[in-house]
């Protein structure tokens, strides 16, 4: 086994590494030694990925996830200086997200602008993996060009473009995780002091700012203040960078409980999020250890099978490198904080989501998409460097046998819960397009079918490098970066166009298309009754943007708000009148509009 990261004292990414022609060479690949070629190079692809994510949400107009999206909303609008509304849930998360979209709302009121505007801040932040993702390749010894083909194809990946197409804290995640294990590993690498303060920084503001953005943070936030402890201890590093990295780390842990604190004062009804709560009297409850075991492992297997078996291959070369002396100290340390993350989140994951009855719970998508980058590069910089044939077969051979026993566990563990479950399409995005099966139905969840191609797309990986013996290693390793680029946008587009565009077709009566039937006026104020149904009680948080929003049980005799103009009721019987909607509506309020066909009617104050 070769060793995947840079050994040079000083600048990994300046010198010249193994691959990379002479800098006076006419070959094609040495013109990346030209000092415009690359920041060119990096410029365009980055503005092409932008267009590209933008082009693929025109016709998103409103959230579509609820209540996440409209949770981070409703605190961005409170950021942005927004007069404050009710939040789903009455849960607030963290923000640091939602700081990042608030200045949509600052620039404009109208709330199919603002979503324009904040899918555009997603697809800027979310390219931002292509300029670190190439960062994290130089730092792994691999060649310009290679670097730069593996970047391209890493954020094109459906697990870093999917989620940048909703109003979701997974944007900024997968570009602050690979940030944060640089900022380790050149913390930890041999170098100035200055170097090493400033990736020592680097390192605690991202997983400070992980942190910031969602409850996943908090393992990343005890990962590295246990790494900068043990560097502290055993000086791994100059004693000031430790010690700057950990006074950081501790100020963006206080920043985050003030912000919460501060949104919490602010948005009405609302208390801390509950979750930590939740993971840890799951893990300590016996009687759920089952339970939380089986989703571990499902997690874990649609991470493999989402990262087409290369996450596995990673996975196997991270285990090594912790083991192996063979490694530098940076690696092995990187190594392992990739593993326990990986583990860590899955474990947290499954003990923290709801008994809801869904399939996704079991074999989550999202919250170990922020690694799969990480992964996808280790995996890459594997195949670049290794020279030996039969090291590449037995590292095939045990991706592939990790991730096969991986299914084999998950089907004698789930195999009856499958069965009792919903299959909800967009918590699968990856599965669905793996399987070709696109209906929401039980026949279309197949875990073998979406393990055999999953591992038919490894070998097809794998066949390309090995083509390239060991004479064209770095020829064989851009071909293969580019078959991942090019399945990686088969399968966006594949997963936009089956999942994306249907999933908010389907929500516009509950966003747009409420607020265009109800009749509601810019800077009015909607009070809902309890038993309007939740969605759209959750979108008109973010709809009424110039206005405000309230839940009360209306018809249980609660009086509505002094401030609120506009009542929303159900009617479930379609025989009634418009007036049995609300029997007891206090004197000043009348029957608006009935909205027979969606069986609610609007109530206005006189």
């Amino acid at each position: 086994m070769t060793r995947l990261a840079p050994t040079s004292p000083a600048d990994p990414e300046a010198a010249g590494t193994a691959g990379d022609p002479p800098a006076d060479s006419r070959t094609p690949a040495g013109w990346w030694h030209a000092k415009w070629v690359v920041p060119s190079a990096l410029a365009v692809g980055y503005v092409l990925n932008v267009l590209f994510r933008i082009s693929l949400v025109t016709k998103q107009d409103y959230p579509t996830v609820s209540p996440d999206e409209q949770m981070y909303l409703v605190m961005a609008r409170v950021l942005a200086g927004l007069p404050t509304t009710e939040i789903p849930r009455n849960q607030v998360i963290p923000g640091g997200y939602s700081l990042l979209i608030s200045p949509a709302l600052r620039i404009t009121q109208d709330p199919v602008h603002a979503y324009h505007l904040i899918m555009g801040i997603n697809a800027l932040i979310s390219c931002l993996v292509l300029l670190v993702a190439y960062w994290g390749m130089r730092r792994l010894k691999v060649s310009r060009p290679v670097s730069y083909v593996v970047a391209c194809a890493v954020v094109l990946v459906p697990p870093v473009v999917f989620y940048s197409q909703f109003a979701m804290a997974d944007t900024p995640l997968p570009v602050l995780v690979l940030s944060w294990l640089i900022g380790l590993h050149g913390l930890l690498s041999e170098g100035t002091r200055k170097r090493r303060v400033r990736f020592g920084l680097l390192a605690a503001f991202a997983a400070g700012y992980c942190l910031l953005t969602h409850d996943r943070g908090g393992v990343i936030v005890m990962l590295t203040g246990l790494v900068l402890l043990v560097t502290l201890a055993l000086r791994w590093a100059p004693r000031i960078a430790a010690l700057l990295a950990l006074g950081l780390l501790a100020v963006m842990f206080a920043v985050k409980q003030l912000m919460t604190a501060w949104l919490i004062s602010r948005i009405d009804g609302a208390k801390p999020s509950e979750v930590g709560n939740i993971v840890l009297q799951t893990l300590v409850d016996t009687g759920l250890m089952r339970r939380t075991l089986m989703r571990t492992v499902g997690h874990l297997w649609y991470f493999m099978t989402s990262t087409w078996g290369l996450g596995a291959l990673a996975l196997v070369v991270c285990a090594y490198a912790v083991l192996s002396s063979r490694f530098t100290r940076a690696d092995r340390v990187v190594a392992f904080v990739a593993v326990a993350l990986l583990g860590g989140i899955a474990l947290a994951a499954a003990a923290g989501l709801p008994a809801d009855r869904r399939i996704d719970t079991i074999v989550y998508a999202r919250y170990l998409s922020l690694l799969v980058p990480v992964y996808l590069l280790v995996a890459a910089a594997t195949l670049y460097r290794l020279r030996s044939r039969r090291k590449l077969l037995a590292l095939g051979g045990a991706a592939a046998g990790l991730t096969l026993a991986l299914t084999a566990v998950l089907l004698h563990m789930a195999g009856e819960e499958f069965g009792r479950s919903w299959f909800i399409v967009w918590g699968l995005p990856d599965a669905t397009f793996l399987s070709s099966l696109w209906a929401e139905d039980w026949g279309s969840f197949h875990p073998a079918r979406t393990t055999a191609v999953a591992l038919i797309a490894l070998a097809a990986v794998l066949l390309v490098r090995l083509l390239g013996g060991v004479r064209r290693t770095a020829l064989a390793a851009g071909a293969a970066g580019v078959a991942m680029a090019l399945f990686a946008v088969w399968g966006t587009v594949a997963i936009t166009d089956n999942i994306t565009k249907p999933f908010a077709q389907a929500r516009y009566a509950d966003a747009t298309g409420f607020i265009e039937d109800a009749g509601i006026r810019p800077g009015e104020r909607l009070v809902m009754d309890a038993d309007v149904h939740w969605k759209i009680r959750a979108t008109m948080a973010y709809e009424v943007l110039d206005g405000r929003v309230w839940t009360r049980s209306l018809i249980e005799g609660q009086t509505p708000p002094a401030g609120a103009d506009v009542a929303l009721l159900a009617l479930t019987d379609p025989q009634a009148a418009p007036t049995e909607s609300w029997r007891n509506a206090p004197a000043g309020w009348h029957v608006d509009r009935d909205i027979r066909e969606r069986q609610y009617v609007i109530w206005r104050r006189d």
